[in-house]
């Protein structure tokens, strides 16, 4: 997931307010406002080799910090890599118990 997290590093560093790393995301649970997050980060955005690659975006879909491409970042990176990385932080609300609301920090190291 190294493309996904160099990702997260970047934008942390280059938004405003370093969303995730200075200040707390807060995770979302409707699927209709994380897909329309999703859809407002990389509408616009050109893939390539979409079988291949997808967009990544950051903040996360599933954060309400989400979905604002004035503060936030894209990036097209190996599809492969951003499901993965999607699996991990599915898991990590699920490990951690962080609901619908709750507050955490995304550490890139």
């Amino acid at each position: 997931m190294r493309q996904s997290a160099t990702h997260i590093y970047d934008a942390q560093r280059k938004i405003s307010g370093h969303p995730g790393a200075s200040t707390p995301l807060h995770r979302i649970t409707d699927a209709k406002t994380i897909a329309a997050h999703r859809k407002a980060m990389c509408a616009k955005v050109h893939n390539p080799n979409p079988s291949n690659y997808d967009c990544d975006e950051y903040p996360f879909a599933a954060s309400k910090e989400g979905g604002n491409a004035r503060r936030g970042s894209t990036r097209i990176i190996s599809a492969g890599d951003n499901r993965s990385a999607g699996a991990r932080l599915g898991g990590f609300y699920k490990s951690q118990r962080v609901l619908n609301g709750d507050a955490y920090y995304v550490h890139i190291k």
